[in-house]
């Protein structure tokens, strides 16, 4: 039989049982520490071209007039050219072929007209790869070379549609010869990187000076140019050229910048190449009023990670 419990009893034994949670509770203290890393961030690298360029036709050179902004970029004689200007008449007319350092959009490397055997010229291009090493190539591509007309003398020449009064394909791109140079200067590598008027930098006062040193490496001998255009790896040469006169990895530092045994273009470096053309003066009347059109197309990928550039 249960006997009566006094509720004071019972509350009593409440009140005990609750300390005793209370005491055991207090005993747990454990050691304990946090770390936190924030935000935490993947950022894709940047690549990319910067393209410059200067003219030079007939001993002329073409220049930004910095006195007169008004007057854009003109034909003058050109100081670093010994021989004499042959096309006296373009003096102070405006000219293409020439600007600073940007995007292309509808800049053209060369716009000549009136050209005749025996003329030549060039254009100095630079190359500014922004941030990473990269692989570069040209492709010359979308040439057309046309008969615009048939003159009399070309008539009684060897061009065949002429000879039938029939405008076709033209004979230009038979006749021109191209080729390209290293515009590297007396010093091998590229020391000139320092921005403005960089050509003419103290370290090395013939890099990117548009003449052909007897020590510049000559990249594609001269030669016309293949019909449907051509694909030229630009680190084909450099990697020829490097392995001939240097030794190091190509960074700023090394004793042939930009250079590199693999060819690759190394970051931030600028390139100055020499593209020159001729008109040879054996050059008969069949091209008389042709004309040739192509596009010039600089491509650079991703040096990194990537062993076999441009692979399809």
């Amino acid at each position: 039989m249960i006997k009566n419990i006094s509720p004071r009893i019972l509350l009593s034994g409440a009140t005990i049982l609750a300390a005793a949670a209370l005491a055991i509770g207090a005993t747990f203290a454990f050691f304990s520490d946090t770390e936190t890393s924030t935000d935490n961030t993947f950022v894709a690298g940047a690549l990319d071209l910067k393209v410059d360029a200067e003219a030079h036709y007939a001993g002329l050179v073409c220049r930004d007039i910095v006195d007169d902004p008004n007057l854009g970029t003109v034909w003058i004689d050109d100081p670093a050219d010994p021989d004499p200007v042959t096309r006296p008449d373009l003096l102070g007319d405006a000219c293409g072929g020439t600007w600073d350092e940007r995007d292309l959009t509808s800049e053209k490397f060369f716009d000549l007209t009136d050209i005749k055997p025996g003329d030549d010229g060039e254009n100095t291009i630079s190359l500014h790869v922004i941030n990473n090493d990269a692989w570069g190539r040209l492709v010359i591509e979308n040439d057309d070379d046309l008969d615009v007309d048939c003159t009399e003398p070309e008539t009684e020449s060897a061009d065949p549609e002429c000879i039938t009064n029939t405008p076709g394909e033209g004979e230009l791109q038979d006749n021109m010869l191209f080729q390209i140079w290293l515009d590297e200067g007396l010093t091998n590598g590229f020391q000139c990187s320092d921005g403005v008027e960089a050509a003419r930098c103290t370290d090395d006062p013939t890099e990117g000076d548009n003449i052909l040193q007897e020590t510049e490496p000559i990249l594609v001998t001269p030669g016309t140019l293949d019909v449907g255009g051509e694909t030229l790896p630009i680190w084909l040469g450099l990697a020829t050229w490097a392995g001939n006169a240097c030794a190091g990895d190509g960074s700023s530092t090394s004793d042939c910048p930009g250079l590199t045994s693999d060819g690759h273009m190394v970051g931030s470096i600028t390139y100055y190449f020499g593209l020159g053309w001729e008109l040879p003066d054996t050059t008969g009347n069949e091209v008389q009023s042709d004309s040739l059109v192509a596009d010039l197309r600089f491509d650079v990928e991703q040096y990194r990670n990537n062993p076999t550039p441009f692979a399809p």
